[in-house]
């Protein structure tokens, strides 16, 4: 009884998809709406080339049907196309900034916190008196 109490609890205070996806484009800007896109792409080409291979259209219209059924059933798997954004993105934005390096904000930062091995005094030069 109290495994079921603490689910319900850990449920209750979670939040809903729309703001754990706002939080998301918050945290990781462009790089989450690129990869929500891209998935959102290549959802709608892949039915629309699985309903081609399945339907043979032959004319002008039908190549266009082909093509709205495509985003009529990549639409519907919008909920699941969020979860998936929701969990590659950390993961594409890690692989983007370890291949383009470190921003200019970064190295700054980590330059202020480093201790300076500098000493604070030069020594005297020698035979200065």
């Amino acid at each position: 009884m109290r495994d079921r109490d603490d689910a319900l609890a850990a449920t209750a205070t979670k939040p809903p998809l729309k703001q754990r996806l706002s939080a998301l484009f918050e945290e990781y800007g462009r790089i989450a709406i690129i990869t929500y896109f891209t998935l959102s792409i290549l959802t709608i080409i892949g039915f629309s080339v699985a309903s081609w291979t399945g339907l043979k259209p032959s004319s002008e219209t039908g190549v266009i049907g082909v093509i709205i059924a495509g985003w009529a059933l990549g639409k519907a798997t919008l909920p699941i196309r969020i979860l998936i954004t929701l969990g590659i993105t950390p993961l594409v934005a890690f692989v983007v900034r370890r291949r383009r390096g470190p921003d200019e904000s970064e190295i700054e930062a980590v330059a202020a916190d480093a201790p300076s091995d500098a000493p604070a005094d030069p020594p005297p030069a020698p035979g200065a008196s």
